[in-house]
């Protein structure tokens, strides 16, 4: 025997400026009584799912969300002239005193966007009153919650455009702020913005345990507020956006809720739950044959069940491992120290696995990530099953691996059933092994930190789809905003080692060019961290002019390198090969003009003749050239360095930083160049700058 089931339609406001036009309405309505329906309560559905009563035959309930005045001016008046019932869903917060309204003094239709914006700056004037809400009771009309401000949050970080909901989100709107995706603040625990004291901008996640302290405040004051309202034995509740998840639907019916409304399809029956009552969304185009067609598929238990749609939370990254089996603080172990720091700073849980030689130890546990420390990468059998575990035990929710037996590592865990996303971290454009390609595939994605990386990525098999850019963070001290400064001297330095790829000769070439061109008696060329013990692999291209003019700092602590920059003019990346060097980032934020080969990522920051000047690889002519335009013209090293520092300060914060890889962890694939000829349109350079200033 087929059995009854009651569709439920779900609408929002009814005028001439947004949603559903009154004529179409009025379509809707007709179509449904020519169906030969007829409108029942939801507290009567709620009868039927409970098995209280016996489904009739041909019913249907017409609900409407947000209680905009347009319900009570239109809405209410059209199912009153056909003997009709509806349920509507009050935002307690914008219900306020007042006289009944009529189209002589009603404001305004407005779109529903700028009816939140307005209701969230505090005029409620869009939404129906609470008198004329108690004339509806009177007219056979039911009022139940849609919650407290119909609150949103930010669910992700990738952009979206302008909606309402960036007003429930910023302490203000005075500013331009960047809009994401929005959802539910009951049921996603979200991003956050967090504005520094010098405006600077970041999110930061809520905790669960935050959102439910929210979801419990909010059910009660707005279960309170409309049991006093409408006087009824039971309330119901309907989840704005039609989201919901465990634990808000646990606080829910704490608050003592007896049912809720959502936007998933099925059949309403009895045995449905009550805290799934299923509903279909009318989009602002749909005719009545429409109308009536959606009746026929959820009349009905068994086709009910059939064009079912049902609603599932996307998952929020909450807690992000990092892995790498390097002893060394090379230039991937710091980008993962980074990526700790951008992370936790976002409330995001860190936890690392490391080998328990390696110097990150020290600094992740400084920063409250727990590190679990593993000896037997090599082992990778053993090193999944540990991988496993650790990810099981703490409820990992990405893993990001850095260096070559991490990732294997990373891949073995998943394929025993880790249970998390994998990112493989490639920092270098050398190419890839033979079967990189095939690790990549068993992952969700590669994170390079240049798009030249992942050309080269590309190139070797690895798929288009697995591919992501998230650039380098600089993370260190700052060290305030560089003065124009006069003096006799110019500074040219070098950091790096004494690697044939890293290109100090090219360097010592370079300068001895300069030296040749012309008087140099004011310039220093300093070499850190190439040691001395190196250095007669150069004998045949130092010469005596620029030996005399060099300065060498053999290998020292990160804080000193620093220090020697901040006493430069211009920083030098002389490689053959190379990714996205943070020596020249740290040389950016001190206000140095960078003087580079066209090699790997470094045209993706370096934009010649705006942040400084890129030649060729190992063109040693060009780059004395461009020696002497930058030792004979201050001002442009100075114009340039701002340009430098701005990009650092703008495009290559960590803020910005843990933003895109959230994005990646959360599924959005990134692949975009670095916007620097962008920004650049956008400063205000200084025309003078050593107008003034001290000697």
């Amino acid at each position: 025997m087929i059995r009854n089931a009651i569709p439920v339609f779900c609408y929002h406001n009814v005028s001439e400026v947004d949603s559903h036009s009154p004529d179409l309405f009025r379509e809707h309505l007709d179509a449904i009584q020519d169906a030969g329906y007829r409108t029942i309560s939801s507290r009567e559905l709620l009868s039927v799912v409970r098995g209280e009563m016996k489904a009739p035959r041909k019913a249907v309930v017409l609900t409407f969300d947000d209680c905009h005045i347009s319900n009570w001016l239109t809405v209410v008046p059209e199912l009153e002239k056909r003997d009709m019932t509806g349920t509507f869903f009050a935002l307690t917060d914008f219900t306020v005193p007042g006289a009944i309204r009529t189209w002589d003094d009603a404001p305004g239709m407005r779109i529903m966007p700028d009816v939140f914006r307005a209701a969230h700056d505090g005029d409620y004037s869009q939404f129906i009153n609470e008198s004329e809400l108690r004339a509806m009771l009177d007219k056979g009309m039911e009022i139940f919650s849609h919650g407290g401000r119909h609150q949103g949050t930010f669910v992700d970080l990738s952009p979206h455009w302008a909606h309402w909901v960036s007003h429930t989100v910023y302490p203000d709107q005075s500013k331009p702020w960047p809009t994401f995706k929005a959802g539910s603040a009951y049921v996603h625990d979200g991003f956050w913005p967090r504005i520094s004291e010098d405006g600077a901008l970041n999110f930061v996640t809520r905790s669960p345990e935050e959102r439910i302290r929210f979801c419990r405040e909010d059910f009660r004051k707005s279960f309170e507020w409309i049991r006093d309202l409408n006087g009824y034995d039971e309330q119901l509740f309907c989840w704005p956006w039609g989201q919901f998840d465990n634990d808000a639907e646990g606080e829910l019916k704490k608050a003592g809720f007896a049912g809720a409304f959502t936007l998933e399809r099925w059949v309403n029956t009895k045995g449905t739950d009550p805290y799934r009552l299923n509903r279909v969304g009318v989009a602002r185009s749909k005719s009545g044959k429409w109308v009536q067609s959606r009746l026929r598929m959820y009349g009905y238990d068994p086709t009910a069940r059939v064009f079912f749609k049902f609603y599932r939370k996307k998952p929020e990254v909450k807690h992000v491992l990092l892995a790498t089996d390097s002893k060394k603080g090379s230039g991937g172990s710091r980008q993962l120290i980074n990526n700790a720091h951008a992370l936790t700073d976002m409330g995001i849980r860190c936890s690392a696995i490391l080998h328990p030689e390696s110097p990150l130890v020290a600094e992740l546990e400084a920063l409250g990530v727990t590190v679990h420390t593993f000896d037997r990468f090599k082992k990778y059998m053993a090193a999944g099953r540990f991988l496993k575990k650790i990810a099981r035990e703490t409820h990992v929710d990405v893993v990001h691996t850095f260096h070559n037996r991490a990732y294997k590592m990373g891949v073995i865990a998943r394929l025993m059933g880790g249970g998390f996303k994998l990112f493989i971290n490639r920092g270098v454009i050398s190419r890839p092994n033979d079967i990189f390609f095939l690790w990549t595939a068993l992952s969700n994605g590669v994170i390079c930190n240049s798009m030249q990386c992942a050309d080269v990525l590309r190139k070797h098999r690895v798929s288009e789809k697995r591919l992501n850019v998230v650039y380098n963070a600089y993370n260190g001290p700052d060290f305030g905003d560089p003065k124009p400064r006069k003096k006799r001297g110019v500074r040219f330095i070098y950091v790096g080692n004494a690697a044939q790829i890293k290109g100090f000769d090219v360097f010592l070439k370079a300068a001895a060019r300069f030296c040749e061109s012309g008087s140099a008696q004011d310039v220093e060329f300093v070499g850190v961290g190439v040691e001395k013990r190196y250095m007669n692999r150069f004998k045949d291209v130092l010469t005596p002019e620029v030996e005399q003019r060099l300065h060498l700092t053999d290998v020292i602590p990160h804080a000193d390198v620093l220090e020697e920059m901040r006493f430069s003019d211009v920083i030098c990346v002389t490689s053959r090969l190379e990714s996205f060097p943070n020596t020249l980032t740290e040389g950016f934020n001190l206000g140095l003009p960078g003087l580079c080969t066209d090699v790997g990522g470094i045209p993706e920051v370096l934009h010649d003749g705006l942040n400084g000047y890129l030649c060729a690889s190992e063109d040693a002519d060009c780059l004395a050239e461009k020696m002497r335009l930058l030792a004979d013209d201050p001002e442009k090293r100075y114009t340039m360095g701002l340009v430098g520092r701005a990009v650092v300060r703008n495009l290559l914060t960590p803020a910005l930083k843990g933003r895109n890889l959230m994005r990646v962890y959360m599924g959005e694939q990134l692949n975009e160049p670095l916007p620097v000829a962008q920004l650049t349109d956008t400063l205000d350079l200084p025309e003078n700058p050593y107008e003034g200033s001290p000697d």
